[in-house]
């Protein structure tokens, strides 16, 4: 039994995790512990049955724990299929043995999983620890690739999985600006030789597979495991050889996050001050805040509503919110509104944590999570840029900002537009009143009007042989970010709805509902024909008002702006734009007009 071998995926939990704070190794496995056996009790699980068990042993150099429990899983779909004579007193639920082996070293905790295992540590783990510890020892000049999944930067909404054949190298692979999730990748012949030199990989088909975990795809004992995991700790602990294989990095150092951290809370703590001071309150609106769901961005984006409360608070309480754009100002004001002396910093940073957005669709709850945790920003610290985004933070490259920079001036300067359809932004407007400005013929605006949760367009220009789907935002900040998924949904949506074989909803339902609201009328069915046979061309517009640097051009005031993460969006809007064949995409800075 000693010498039984697995293939393992080796995890590793996060400590710099918020609610991890002060807490010894102990404490950290018993709250993910407790964590589990909370969820299974809201799923109303018989713990008979279940019977989820914790035990401890230490031995030299390691210390373990083992969690381990009966996941039980219904088979109603066999019941559902067979005729009811076949299954006539059968027991169709089946009990997976799964556990959880936390396996410390040093000051790390380690884990690998078996069964359902890995739903009990997922909202923990460390979700770069593969590709960190990966870049200890890559040469992307030469390791070969053999499958890569990657998502931009600005979004999590859109992942690239690209499968290679041929000799393909990683420098190859990955763009300057994506974050790489998991690589598969062969093990080059240093490597065999050197720091995986014990484990006598295949001389031909030795393979790594990293992401938020790593796996050398060849079968190991427990003596192995233990061995593979002294080498991981000896790696990480030598920066001498680290290579980044992209121009940005995640942050993982815990004083620099807690810096970063605390600089971020007090300018929320004092955007929640500001409540106090009514004609102070634009500062909140033109600030650099966003509030974004991390992990269902795409559902977080089709909720109908959110409802802000506070965690053990009666449901009476609950803020309805219904613009997202406005869960920022709205969340602030409603911890300023419970708050007794708002000059209690340390009370008000409390319930940054306290204060749960949850969003809706269709009257279920959908999506969830603590207001910090939505919160997307950029800041400067000692003179180096760094940005928030999906709860990690990142630190933007010297290299990254020049790029991007230079990127996103070409992007604007190649995708104006230069067709007179839009009005002057006049100064005090809101979104809402300058899409309602457009009133000329042949101009719909759509803003509202949403179906299947995802909005078409604000403003709807039928103008010669082209349809216009006009996207609005106010401002050139990290709001561009939503402009930028507003633009790809919508896009993505439309392309599945009109190419398909059983004709369109969306189109023509969204055109359906303008009609019911407005005196002039739409006839959907007729441009849904002519796009169809290509009388009609489309283009997506992202259109923003840059209001900053007043009496500069678009291109020159993309170069003066702070916010990377506006340049960016632009950037990677085009770019992902330029998979809808059938679609065009141009930009236009609005102030321009």
């Amino acid at each position: 039994m000693d010498n039984l071998k697995f293939n393992l995926k080796i995890f590793l939990i996060d400590k710099n995790f918020f609610l991890f704070n002060g807490k010894t190794n102990k404490e950290i496995i018993e709250h993910i512990k407790d964590n589990h056996k909370k969820g299974l009790r809201a799923e109303q699980t018989d713990f008979n049955i279940v019977k989820p068990t914790l035990n401890h042993f230490v031995e030299k150099d390691f210390e373990h724990y083992t969690y381990y429990y009966n996941q039980p899983k219904t088979q109603n779909y066999w019941k559902l299929f067979l005729p009811d004579e076949l299954v006539k007193d059968q027991n169709f639920e089946i009990v997976e043995f799964s556990f959880v082996l936390f396996l410390i070293y040093k000051t790390n905790i380690f884990c690998i999983v078996g069964g359902s295992g890995f739903s009990v540590i997922q909202a923990f783990i460390d979700s770069n620890f593969g590709i960190d510890f990966y870049q200890h020892f890559a040469k992307p000049q030469e390791d070969i690739i053999l499958k890569v999944n990657t998502r931009g930067v600005a979004s999590n909404i859109s992942q690239k999985d690209n499968t290679y054949t041929y000799d393909q190298r990683i420098s190859e692979s990955l763009e300057y600006s994506e974050i790489p999730k998991k690589i598969k990748v062969i093990v080059r012949d240093e490597l065999k030789k050197g720091i995986f030199k014990k484990f006598d990989l295949d001389s031909v088909k030795a393979i790594m597979e990293i992401g938020s975990f790593f796996s050398l795809k060849t079968k190991i004992n427990f003596e192995e495991l233990k061995e593979l995991i002294k080498d991981i700790h000896k790696i990480r602990s030598d920066k001498t050889n680290y290579t980044q294989l992209t121009l940005f990095s995640k942050i993982d150092d815990a004083i620099l996050l807690t810096e970063l951290n605390n600089g971020l809370k007090e300018k929320i703590i004092d955007d929640i001050i500001l409540h106090n001071t009514p004609n102070e309150l634009h500062k909140i609106k033109e600030g650099i805040i966003e509030v974004i769901n991390p992990k269902k961005l795409e559902k977080f984006y089709e909720c109908d509503e959110f409802k802000v409360r506070f965690k053990k608070s009666w449901s009476k309480n609950d803020r309805i919110v219904k613009e997202k754009e406005n869960l920022y100002f709205e969340c602030t004001e409603h911890i300023f509104k419970s708050v007794e002396n708002f000059n209690n910093r340390k009370e008000i940073s409390s319930k940054l944590f306290n204060l749960d957005v949850v969003g809706i669709i269709g009257g279920k709850e959908s999506t969830f999570g603590n207001f910090y945790s939505h919160i997307v920003s950029e800041r400067t610290y000692l003179n180096k840029k760094y940005f928030r985004v999906d709860s990690n933070w990142y630190y933007l490259d010297n290299k990254f900002l020049e790029r991007i920079s230079k990127d996103a001036i070409n992007t604007y300067n190649q995708n104006e537009l230069t067709e007179n359809l839009l009005n002057k932004w006049t100064k005090g407007w809101d979104e809402d009143t300058y899409n309602s400005s457009h009133t000329k013929s042949n101009y719909y605006i759509l803003d509202k009007l949403i179906k299947d949760n995802i909005e078409l367009c604000d403003i709807l220009i039928h103008h010669n042989n082209t349809l216009y789907f006009v996207h609005v935002k106010n401002g050139f900040t990290t709001q561009m970010r939503n402009l930028y998924i507003q633009v790809v949904l919508s896009a993505k949506r439309l392309n599945n709805d009109l190419f398909n074989n059983t004709g369109s909803s969306y189109f023509i339902k969204t055109i359906e509902k303008y009609n019911k609201k407005n005196k002039t009328k739409i006839d959907a069915k007729d441009l849904h024909q002519k796009i169809l046979n290509n009388e009609l061309k489309i283009e997506f517009v992202m259109a923003y008002n840059n209001y900053s640097y007043v009496g500069k051009k678009p291109a020159e005031k993309v170069e003066l702006s702070e916010s990377n993460i506006a340049k960016y969006s632009l950037v990677q809007t085009v770019r992902e734009m330029r998979s809808f064949r059938r679609f065009g995409i141009k930009v236009i800075d609005i102030s321009k007009i």
